[in-house]
């Protein structure tokens, strides 16, 4: 058995809050191993080759984190801005939470990590 039953429950909750976004996304799909249970690709469509490493799926914290990073570098590459998620500016931000939003209405308990995702870069 790969996931426990609650792993298992939460991580189809998860899926299926995402699920358009995922179906939607160029750069991402989520396949099912019998070997190593859920994988994250991230997908090169310029290339056409997976973009570094595949990221096995142990939990739902960790399936969570990288959508929401995800979420951050899609507004991040909309804006043309060349900077980390760790420097976003004010109206980036808002972007990033309107965006969250459907999700964490749905998924309230990752409230934490979807927060943890970016950071305003401090104004001098």
């Amino acid at each position: 058995m790969l996931y426990t039953k609650e792993q298992q429950r939460e991580l189809e909750e998860i899926i299926g809050v995402f699920q358009d976004y995922l179906k939607s996304s160029q750069y991402l799909d989520l396949i099912w191993s019998d070997k190593v249970g859920y994988v994250l690709l991230k997908i090169s469509m310029e290339y056409r080759h997976l973009e570094g490493e595949s990221l096995i799926i142990e939990e739902g914290e960790d399936l969570c984190r990288e959508l929401f990073s995800e979420i951050v570098t899609d507004v991040l590459l909309e804006s043309d801005n060349d900077h980390s998620s760790q420097a976003v500016d004010p109206l980036e931000a808002a972007e990033i939470i309107k965006r969250f939003q459907p999700y964490l209405e749905r998924l309230p308990q990752y409230q934490k990590i979807a927060g943890e995702c970016y950071h305003i870069k401090k104004q001098a």
